[in-house]
């Protein structure tokens, strides 16, 4: 009997999963049609801004490239457009399995992970990617002319920028690996100088052999590393405390 009623709930979240999967590829289908139809040039002007900022005229090598590359800045905005119907399912599929508080938190953590990544993205297309598309184009192109696909420059951007969304992530990782055990305050403070390196290398190979803008770009993802090592101490605290406070059994 138990083993029955284990397969039956197992078979309850594979239908579940299976019924959010088909409503977020329906919502992500959807938004992608209402961008491709209303906010298609929008979008590609934000995207090709910069690279026309160099004087640069992106061409399409091939029959179909131009209408690919119409359709990847469509998906982007379906995924934009459909992001509250893609949250509301996660929640609603994880929730059951958390308490009242946990759910408060997963609210939270979502939406701040959403307001991180939106940050990341944004700070790097205005800070970043001008200066990255200068060096590599103009700096380092040794005199060659370029001749870039749009298709080309387009995922050229989104893997330029949705990177520095991820990186943005870093406090909700750090909350999450601190609330479970498996990295402390310490360990961060202990690694804090190879991080530091790492970022100021990261920020030396992203712009021109300029300091001052070295140090401006290297600037936010020091900060969210030591926001994250207060958050990482406030986490601690509060798991010891609420040890502390867990009646005996």
């Amino acid at each position: 009997m138990t083993e029955e009623l284990k397969s039956s709930s197992l078979y309850e979240h594979l239908e579940e999963l299976r019924r959010v999967l088909l409503i977020t590829l329906i919502a992500v289908l959807a938004g992608t049609v209402i961008s491709y139809a209303f906010f298609r040039e929008f979008l590609l002007d934000i995207i090709l801004s910069p690279i026309q900022g160099l004087g640069e005229n992106l061409v399409f090598i091939g029959v179909g490239e131009g209408f690919i590359a119409q359709l990847k800045v469509s998906l982007l905005g379906g995924f934009i457009i459909s992001s509250p119907v893609i949250l509301w399912q996660i929640i609603n599929f994880i929730s059951p399995a958390l308490y009242k508080n946990e759910k408060r938190m997963l609210f939270v953590l979502l939406l701040f992970a959403v307001i991180l990544f939106s940050s990341g993205v944004v700070f790097g297309y205005y800070y970043i990617l001008g200066l990255g598309l200068r060096m590599l184009v103009v700096t380092l192109s040794g005199g060659l002319t370029p001749m870039i696909s749009i298709s080309s420059y387009i995922s050229f951007v989104f893997w330029f920028l949705i990177p520095l969304g991820v990186i943005f992530q870093i406090p909700i990782i750090v909350y999450v690996l601190s609330k479970i055990g498996i990295i402390t305050p310490q360990l961060l403070i202990t690694k804090r100088k190879y991080v530091f390196f790492i970022m100021f290398l990261t920020a030396a190979l992203l712009t021109p052999p300029d300091v001052v803008t070295q140090i401006f770009l290297a600037l936010p993802m020091i900060i969210l590393y030591e926001l994250s090592i207060w958050l990482s101490k406030w986490v601690t605290w509060s798991n010891k405390k609420h040890l502390k406070n867990k009646p005996q059994v």
